[in-house]
């Protein structure tokens, strides 16, 4: 996607270029005229280093203007920028003044990648390809690949709006390829149902996978599910075990099987008390509140334990 030029300024030989005739733009004009008599006249050398370019393209770059940006407000050519970044040595003086003559961005432009990144990898979980999302999103593949594979940090405000909106229409529907779906469990990314509003913008915050996660009740529910066991569930199930040293043997795995148990009656209350719910056609977020529990941990209880009274299986009484 083409990158939107930055309008000349005024007072800039740019502007003048362009078309400008006020007084401060003709000003500049000549003043960048009488440099460059300046330095014909006294031998100077037409290329000169680039390292303070290189340095200011840096700066630049980080606050949030693109290389094609630069490129326009400084009246240049991509590949003059391009050549820079790629570790050209030397340059035409004028085109370097004309670099260092663009000024950074003062306000804040990029925004945290956390949450592109899960949802991402969320969607493909449910069988959407990267690929297709990207292009929904209208991201390149490169982009979104180093998004993924966390090279890329923080990302322009709109490309994550874009990726929220395509996340919005295509989390409440499963996708139409299997490959994906074993790309995102072989790499333990988590499904939209493990994630809300609020912690999927959230660095710090786990995928909620099963309502209990970060308890020894979300350990069990992991295993009974066959759900990637997530590090918050690990780290209390080991702590589960460090508080009862007592147990070995016979009495840690009757223990450990108690525990079991009493997750998967959860599971089945849940899943029992949902349909009921549902039947009084309430909402998923009335029902999580109602029943205390996280969707994500409902939804998985009802695909465990499926209603299996004669009406539900097409019984006569």
């Amino acid at each position: 996607m083409t990158a939107k030029p930055i309008p000349p300024q005024h007072g800039t030989e740019r502007c003048y270029r362009k078309g400008c005739r006020r007084e401060i733009c003709r000003s500049a004009y000549r003043n960048s005229r009488k440099r460059a008599d300046y330095h014909r006249r006294n031998g100077h050398r037409g290329n000169v280093d680039t390292t303070a370019v290189s340095l200011h393209l840096s700066k630049l770059l980080d606050s949030g203007l693109t290389r094609l940006q630069i490129a326009s407000a400084a009246d240049v050519s991509d590949r003059a920028i391009r050549y820079v970044l790629n570790g050209q040595t030397t340059m035409h003086r004028s085109t370097a003044i004309r670099i260092l003559d663009v000024q950074p961005r003062t306000e804040p432009v990029r925004v945290d990648a956390t949450a592109t990144r899960r949802r991402i990898q969320a969607l493909a979980y449910i069988g959407w390809p990267i690929i297709r999302t990207a292009e929904a999103a209208g991201l390149s593949h490169r982009h979104v690949f180093g998004i993924l594979n966390g090279s890329v940090a923080t990302l322009a405000p709109e490309h994550a709006q874009r990726y929220e909106r395509v996340y919005a229409e295509l989390s409440e529907r499963p996708g139409p390829t299997d490959h994906s779906r074993s790309i995102a469990r072989r790499n333990g990314w988590a499904p939209p149902i493990a994630w809300d509003d609020d912690t999927i913008v959230d660095p710090a915050a786990h995928p909620e996978w099963t309502g209990q996660c970060g308890t020894d009740r979300g350990y069990h529910l992991h295993k009974i599910e066959h759900i990637p066991m997530c590090t918050p569930c690990d780290e209390a199930h080991q702590q589960w075990l460090a508080e009862r040293p007592d147990l070995k043997g016979v009495e840690l795995r009757s223990a450990i099987a108690s525990a079991r148990g009493q997750a998967a009656g959860r599971g089945v209350a849940l899943a029992e008390n949902a349909r009921e719910l549902l039947a009084q056609e309430l909402s998923w977020d009335a029902i999580a509140t109602r029943l205390r529990a996280h969707p994500g941990q409902i939804a998985a209880a009802m695909r465990r334990y499926p209603d299996t009274s004669p009406a539900a299986l097409g019984i006569a009484a």
